[in-house]
């Protein structure tokens, strides 16, 4: 235990007071004992004060150690995850009584793994870090040096390599280099395997369509085995061979022709033998190619053959793919200058596949057609898609094509198989289907595991927000039985007067047992028709796909969940039977376009069209008898869309196809799709370190017109975290944080708020640094534990050996002194005020008074007699006078009643003498 003072200037005070006493000491001339205490409190009243302005404390010396184990999960050292865990359950075995641990563990961002305790647990495993590319060393520090509580003897621990890829722990470890806090270093270095990885992987940046450019592949090994070579251009591949692989660095170039404009982006991959480290056999490559515009016609085999034709023969370059053969990443798209999709369903396309279309269009110009069908718009299930966002119409009918007497119910699976995105986007999917109903249509939702659970009871719909708000809230359940829920849609169903009635079963389970034929039949016979849903590979295909055909509905085979919601439309949108308008008219044509000119000779009739809504932004072109958008078109971000709501192959179209103008009219719209902005011209320049791309932009005019700047991934996600900053008149630069992977940029030059000109580009981040096999950052973790106080331990015991210096925690107790010198400061005034004898005073006066008038009562004539004598002889004798000045100074002295009377009594004697 020890005593210190947090203000020891304060002290200072103790010489005014000294003088100030002195002065109060000298000034009184009689210093008696009243004088002497009241002086002795005055002065203990301001030591008391001077003490508590010092703020004094008692220091009390900190038991225990809190120690943290900074564990390492970063893909360098994951091949040693036993050993580390092994040396913290060693280290926390050496603990003492008071002594506490935690583990917090680290790979590009801290987490707490396990709070302090100071109970001798064994840690069998750890959580998975979800960032294990990086290293940073700083953040992980710094996470657990503010843990770590400040009036504790505080210990990091760290168990890693070192070789951080993010961040900059020295600049931490000066920060915490004052703090009670060591930092000590169990290193690990995870053993070196055989590893074959690509160095570099090179093409050029630009190039044109006819030119041939070179591939060249550096691949690094430290060891001699054989491997496949695999290089493929936009998922084809272009380049397998064999190869054999040296020790050392060994380089491949090939060469290929690019036959065809667009963003290319390749990908060469390594298969090694006996490779122990697959992460780094992969990079990728981008070249822009510049030259003729391409386009993507997504169709179904033989059904746009027309405008493929028409297309062709005025000279655009075509690629006709299926729709399972859709790129699944942003370079693919970006391939295009505009994409069509003829009547495709939706649920032949996923989700992802979607939002990829979307990205495309809005934040780098590809323009996209969509022509109608029976599966495309609200048939294709687009209600609520990403696609229905680009268009310039809306699936929704908004209430024009009501029709009465319809019934849905949707069986949904909630067994515990259907844990996830599944039955989070079959309930979605289930609420976007009351949203194409209308209010008064008959609606229910049933539930089921091993039972039947009704959510939603089948009838009129009077709330659309509170039905779906129920759909959502459905939990997940056990088993599965699928028969007692399909046959109570059924009974349900049967029961009603409706003009349509339809069930729609989604299950990803099996449940072959119960009468399906029989309550199928009966619901024939009451005009209840079926459809099925089978999602992924463990449902029972066969039984669903029977029960769709005898129900005369439809089967759906799904094993990617996001198509659910394009089904569960469509399948609502057929129900209704409301889409499809086949009234054979001539429509039409607005004027003031330049696609009007071409109908001056005459507009064809139409047989029939897919009925949409106009949205209030786009422009009305061709429109049908009833109003509804034949041909319409609208800007979408950076891109345009267009929407033909007829099919192309003369079934709907009627004498569209055979008219003259066809192939042109086509022409028109391809162009009037492709990017409308002038493409500017700008140099870049990238830097990758840490997980961090840095970026410069410049343009090469050095305009003063602001520049939009986005970043999407491959996945066609926007980069949102990118800090960017104007460093000059079109100088820019930006920052943001990236996973391995291929990242395109768009470049936006905007005036007065219309955009004039665009550039797109991309970068290639390769694989992390952490897998390469590099030795222990030695040097640097040294530097760290001595600049905090630690050492490299030897052994994982010595994690709780004693701290470097003596701690203390202190507890003020300037409080006491301040309560002291209050009550001290009040005595002092009630000594001043009243005296220091004066309760004395008064008690003996009263004794004094009792027996006076006890000595009267004994003897009254001898005192009556003393009485008379006395003040007969009082006026010629002085004696008397000296009695009262005596009595009267013995007052003012404070004497004692008893001293007073026996003054009297002696001058009595005397008299009487």
């Amino acid at each position: 235990m020890g005593f210190q003072i947090e203000y020891p200037l304060m002290l200072l005070l103790v010489i005014p007071v000294i003088v100030s006493l002195l002065l109060y000491w000298k000034s009184k001339k009689k210093k008696g004992k009243k004088e002497y205490i009241i002086f002795s409190l005055r002065s203990l009243v301001y030591l008391f004060l001077i003490l508590a302005l010092t703020v004094p404390s008692v220091l009390y010396p900190v038991k225990g150690l809190h120690t943290v184990f900074l564990v390492d999960q970063s893909d360098s050292v994951k091949r040693m995850e036993t050993e580390i865990l092994s040396a913290v359950n060693e280290a926390v075995k050496g603990k003492h009584k008071d002594d506490h641990y935690s583990i917090v563990t680290f790979a590009n961002k801290p987490k707490l793994e396990k709070s302090f305790t100071n109970e001798l647990d064994t840690i069998s495993q750890l959580s998975i870090n979800d960032e294990p590319q990086f290293t940073n060393l700083e953040e992980g520090i710094k996470f657990a040096s503010n843990y770590i509580p400040g009036n504790k003897k505080g210990r990091i621990v760290l168990l890693s390599d070192g070789l951080e890829t993010n961040g900059n722990s020295l600049r931490q470890s000066q920060f915490a280099k004052d703090s009670n806090i060591e930092l000590d270093i169990i290193p690990f270095q995870s053993p070196t395997v055989e590893d074959v990885s690509i160095n570099s992987f090179y093409t050029p940046q630009m190039s044109f369509e006819g030119e041939t450019v070179p591939l060249q592949v550096l691949l690094e090994s430290n060891y001699d085995t054989d491997a496949t070579l695999i290089i493929t251009r936009n998922e084809e591949t272009i380049v397998k061979e064999e190869i054999a692989v040296a020790k050392g660095t060994n380089q491949f170039t090939y060469q290929f022709l690019i036959s065809d404009p667009g963003m290319y982006t390749f990908k060469a991959e390594v298969f090694p033998h006996d490779d122990q480290i697959v992460e780094n056999n992969v990079s990728h490559a981008l070249t822009q190619v510049s030259g003729q515009p391409k386009i993507l016609m997504v169709d179904r085999e033989g059904e746009g053959e027309n405008v493929y034709q028409a297309l062709h023969s005025s000279g655009w370059n075509v690629d006709r793919i299926l729709p399972e053969l859709l790129p699944t990443n942003l370079s693919g798209f970006l391939d295009y200058e505009s994409i069509i999709f003829h009547n495709i369903s939706g649920h032949q396309i996923s989700g992802s596949q979607m939002e990829l279309t979307e990205t495309a269009v809005r934040d780098f110009g590809v323009g996209f057609i969509m022509t109608g069908g029976n599966e495309s718009y609200g048939l294709g299930g687009y209600f609520k898609t990403p696609v229905e966002r680009i268009l310039p119409v809306e699936m929704d009918l908004k209430g024009k094509k009501e029709v009465p007497s319809l019934g849905l119910i949707i069986v949904l699976d909630r067994s515990g198989s259907m844990m996830g995105e599944k039955f989070d986007l079959a309930k979605e999917a289930a609420a976007r289907s009351v949203e194409l109903l209308k209010e008064g249509d008959t609606f229910g939702f049933i539930a089921f595991d091993t039972e039947s659970w009704q959510i939603v009871d089948t009838e009129p719909i009077k709330d659309k927000e509170e039905v779906m708000n129920t759909i959502r809230s459905t939990a997940l359940g056990g088993g599965t039985d699928i028969y007692p829920a399909l046959e109570e849609a059924y009974q349900q169903l049967n029961e009603m007067d409706l003009k349509r009635k339809h069930i729609i079963l989604l299950t990803d389970g099996q449940s072959p047992n119960g009468a399906y034929d029989e309550i199928i039949d009966e619901g024939l016979s009451n005009n209840v028709t079926l459809s099925t849903v089978a999602i992924g590979g463990d449902a029972d295909l066969n039984l669903l796909e029977e029960l769709a055909t005898l129900g005369t509905g439809r089967f759906y085979e799904v094993y990617d969940a996001t198509s659910i919601p394009s089904i569960l439309s469509r399948e609502t949108a057929l129900t209704t039977k409301t889409y499809i308008e086949d009234n054979p008219h001539v429509p039409t044509v607005y004027g003031g376009y330049v696609w009007s000119s071409r109908f001056q000779h005459g507009t064809p009739f139409l047989n029939a069209y897919v009925a949409t809504t106009l949205k209030p932004r786009a422009e009305m072109i061709i429109e049908s008898e009833k109003e509804d958008p034949i041909l319409a078109r609208m800007n979408y971000g950076l891109g345009r869309s267009i929407a033909w709501t007829s099919d192309v192959s003369g079934a709907w179209s009627g004498g569209f196809p055979s008219w003259e103008e066809w192939s042109g009219f086509w022409n028109d719209m391809v162009t009037w799709s492709l990017p409308s902005y002038n493409k500017g011209s700008y140099f870049f320049s990238s830097f990758i370190e840490g997980g961090k791309v840095s970026l410069k932009v410049d343009s090469a005019d050095d305009s003063l017109l602001p520049l939009t700047i986005s970043v999407s991934n491959n996945k066609g996600e926007i980069i949102e975290d990118i800090s960017s900053k104007m460093v000059g008149p079109g100088q820019y630069e930006l920052e943001f944080s990236a996973l391995p992977d291929i990242y395109f940029l768009n470049v936006t030059q905007e005036e007065e708020g219309e955009v004039v000109s665009t550039f797109k580009s991309g970068i290639v981040v390769p694989f992390s640094t952490e897998f390469e096999q590099r030795p222990v950052n030695s040097e640097l973790l040294e530097t760290l534990s001595s600049n905090m106080n630690g050492q490299m331990l030897e052994q994982p015991q010595d994690a709780f050996r004693p701290w470097h210096k003596n701690l203390y925690t202190s507890q003020n107790v300037w409080i006491p002194f301040v309560i002291l010198a209050f009550f001290l400061f009040i005595f002092e005034i009630f000594i001043r005020r009243f005296g220091l004898f004066s309760f004395t005073f008064r008690k003996n006066t009263e004794k004094a008074k009792k027996n006076i008038h006890s000595a009267t009562k004994l003897k009254p004539k001898r005192m009556h007699k003393a009485k008379q004598t006395t003040q007969r002889e009082e006026p010629n004798i002085d004696l008397p006078k000296k009695i009262m000045q005596k009595e009267t100074i013995a007052k003012e002295e404070s004497t004692t009643a008893d001293d007073r009377m026996n003054q009297l009594l002696k001058a009595k004697n005397r008299k009487r003498k």
